[in-house]
């Protein structure tokens, strides 16, 4: 195993580096409570759900610090990923771009997640990495819905008057 019980923190680390890079400091204090519920919130409930009720995963020496066998830094990790994903959402000034991020930000979980099948940090047990990439869709689709539903979605708005 490479990097054994340092995946989830690499993984934190490395959304915060990418944070950082591309969100200004006062967008992420405005957005810091969206990174906490629909980053490390919902990577809590669906981890909880995925690994202990439905049994779709098992981690394996994913992290040093696991709470009810979920590896929190990979989870918290979503935190910095899920205000990256809402500041760039705002960004975009056509739908193309609405596109790639609706579809970068799913492409790498489900990278994350072949990394750790690869490196025996994850197994799936009647669940599949096309499976991750839709459940991810699904949660930043729901993340996008919420943010255009409380207004911080303006750029959108147009994009909409333009498709007509």
């Amino acid at each position: 195993m490479i990097f054994q019980s340092l995946a989830g923190p690499l993984v934190f680390v490395s959304g915060l580096i990418f944070m950082f890079l591309v969100v200004p400091w006062e967008r992420i204090k405005t957005l810091a409570a969206i990174g906490l519920v629909g980053g490390l919130g919902v990577g809590l409930v669906l981890g909880y759900l995925m690994q202990n009720v439905f049994g779709f995963w098992t981690y394996h020496h994913v992290d040093l610090v696991s709470i009810f066998g979920i590896p929190f830094f990979l989870v918290a990790g979503w935190i910095p990923v899920v205000i990256a994903f809402s500041h760039l959402l705002a960004q975009c000034k056509n739908i193309i771009l609405v596109g790639v991020v609706l579809l970068a930000f799913p492409l790498s979980a489900t990278f994350i997640h072949l990394l750790l099948l690869n490196n025996r940090m994850l197994t799936y047990h009647n669940w599949n990495l096309p499976l991750t990439f839709l459940i991810s869709l699904g949660i930043h689709l729901a993340i996008a819905v919420y943010l255009n539903a409380t207004g911080r979605l303006e750029n959108l708005q147009g994009l909409a008057r333009t498709l007509k």
